[in-house]
């Protein structure tokens, strides 16, 4: 029988496959992935790359609003979010604006509460999770104020994801202020470049333009936008904002889901599994949903972790569905009213 070094080939080939597969797995670590984490289990929920930053999430992700940015829901809150990174959630979305009390418009003193209640988990889980906030200011010396707000908030030295919170409709946005001496993208750049922040985005939800005009500009590393099934029939992101993010490899995180429930209006517009499937089966990294409680989060994990995209045919029959009511469903682009007791400046 041929030997190669002592060993039979059965031997030799066995090991070579398996070092072949080692050094596949090696490739595909992310940052502060160790290899032997990497072969012990797969991810709980499913994970694509979040554009070109190098990591990768869970297509399932949490958004710090709802009962965790509520003044006075603490308990409730660490509860979620601890939840969340036992389920395998490892992108949590949130801002230097969000804060609730009830149903009320936000106060200066509510502002950061969703962070708050986030760093109390940060506190021994941060490298568990991939942590995105916002300045919502435009300024330099306004958002340099609001990271340190947030650094203390979330009780982190780091950003992964440093965002331009609710970029305005078209018109109403100031996108020279943005790119001013004196602006936002200047406090962003010094961040970035003195290591507190790594990488840099952009959000909104009322308007692709301006959006689209400040990709075309400058390389964002990541962009959240408003994708939910009613996206298409009214000034779609789905087609003018989305493509370009795509064609740039960016990291594409979809938001207003369930467009704060109103897919259950009227006796049930949509499901949120297919509210959700739907958006996973655009070509985004991953989609964030706020929470009311623990249920809500197990259920939405369920339906990621056993996500099959949906055809060409099974989209439209979701479009359609939704339809009748897609103005309903984007109030966020001011096609109709907020819900009671919401500004139009605290999601997104």
């Amino acid at each position: 029988m041929e030997r190669y070094n002592g060993r039979t080939r059965e031997q030799f080939l066995k090991e070579l496959t398996a070092h072949t597969a080692m050094l596949g797995v090696a490739a595909s670590l992310t940052p502060g992935q160790s290899l032997a984490g990497a072969m012990r289990k797969p991810p709980l929920i499913p994970q694509r790359p979040l554009g070109n930053t190098g990591r990768m999430v869970g297509i399932y992700s949490l958004g710090a609003q709802a009962t965790v940015e509520q003044v006075g829901m603490k308990d409730q809150a660490i509860e979620i979010v601890n939840r969340c990174i036992d389920l395998g959630i490892n992108y949590i979305d949130t801002s230097a604006m969000y804060g609730q009390n009830g149903l009320s418009r936000k106060t200066p003193e509510m502002q950061g509460t969703s962070e708050r209640h986030v760093g109390e988990v940060m506190k021994t889980r941060r490298n568990e999770v991939y942590l995105a906030t916002k300045t919502h200011d435009r300024t330099y010396d306004g958002s340099m104020r609001l990271l340190e707000k947030s650094l203390n908030n979330l009780q982190t030295d780091h950003i992964d994801l440093w965002q331009i919170h609710n970029i305005k409709g078209e018109g109403k946005e100031d996108i020279d202020q943005i790119f001013a001496d004196d602006g936002v993208l200047k406090a962003m750049e010094k961040a970035r470049d003195e290591k507190i922040v790594t990488h840099l985005g952009l959000t909104g939800h009322a308007d692709p333009e301006p959006m689209r005009v400040l990709v075309e500009r400058y390389p964002f590393d990541c962009v959240l936008m408003a994708l939910n099934a009613a996206d298409k029939h009214h000034n779609p992101f789905i087609e003018k904002l989305l493509p370009v993010a795509t064609q740039k490899k960016m990291g594409v995180i979809g938001m207003k889901i369930p467009a704060r429930d109103r897919i259950f209006s009227h006796g049930g517009i949509i499901s949120m599994k297919e509210a959700m499937s739907y958006t996973m089966s655009l070509p985004v990294s991953t989609i964030i949903v706020g929470l009311d409680n623990i249920d809500e989060l197990e259920e939405n994990v369920r339906i990621a972790q056993e996500f099959v995209p949906l055809s060409e045919e099974e989209m439209l029959a979701i479009e359609d569905k939704v339809k009748p009511h897609y103005e309903h469903l984007m109030f966020y682009k001011g096609l109709s009213q907020w819900p009671k007791g919401w500004s139009g400046n605290d999601i997104g």
